[in-house]
């Protein structure tokens, strides 16, 4: 796999896998993963609390952007705050990252910034918004590929999820969406059987809970 030989295969495999938003991604943190369960039995968590956005600096007494300043803001909804088990082939790469981490805090000492983020540059800042999307450009570009953004790979782990048969309420939570509508509207057209769809909707649910679910929310 050509991304396995890039520094954001991670990044790339929680994007595909735990169909993560680019902020949400970014701003995952080390204590953000969690175990639950006994010595024997159990699993671990990433909980996600925070995204990392882009918040633009005005010129004074302009309507121009100087510069934009990378900062922690609340999950985009309610909804987004959700804990996702993490796969077994992600946990080692968490793993892999954090031992990585720990070096360049070994090597810069005072110099590292230690935000706790399981992605950062090379001094412990937050990468840029733009960095992981400018990334997977040149990734594609070099190796002849289609070109793919972080929201393609959430796109794919919602077909991974609805080629298995898992029920879109379910990925509606998983996805961190306000309401299924959401769901429905962005995720209809990589559903092979449109007419399963409808049957599903009205089966599921009644008049008045289709009503309830709006118009939907604008969201990734």
């Amino acid at each position: 796999m050509v991304a396995s030989k890039t520094d954001w295969y991670l990044e790339i495999l929680l994007g595909l896998f735990m169909g993560l938003r680019k902020g949400e991604i970014l701003g995952l943190k080390f204590s953000d993963i969690c175990y639950e369960g006994n010595d024997i039995s159990g699993f671990y968590y990433l909980s996600i609390q925070r995204q990392i956005t882009a918040n633009p600096i005005v010129i004074k007494g302009s309507s121009s952007i100087e510069s934009c300043k990378v900062i922690e803001k609340a999950p985009k909804s309610d909804a987004s705050y959700r804990k996702l088990r993490i796969p077994e082939e992600i946990y080692r790469e968490l793993e892999n990252r954090r031992e990585r981490v720990e070096g360049m805090k070994g090597k810069r000492k005072d110099e590292y910034y230690d935000g706790d983020y399981v992605s950062a540059q090379p001094n412990g800042l937050p990468h840029s918004v733009s960095s992981m999307n400018i990334a997977l450009t040149k990734m594609c570009s070099r190796n002849g590929l289609p070109h793919i953004s972080v929201h393609s790979l959430r796109r794919m782990a919602a077909t991974i999820m609805l080629e298995q048969g898992v029920a879109l309420p379910k990925i509606s939570a998983f996805l961190g969406h306000t309401s299924i509508n959401t769901t429905f509207q962005y995720y209809t057209d990589i559903m092979d059987e449109k007419e399963r769809i409808v049957e599903y909707m009205n089966h599921k649910f009644t008049d008045e809970d289709i009503r309830a679910l709006g118009g939907g929310v604008n969201e990734d």
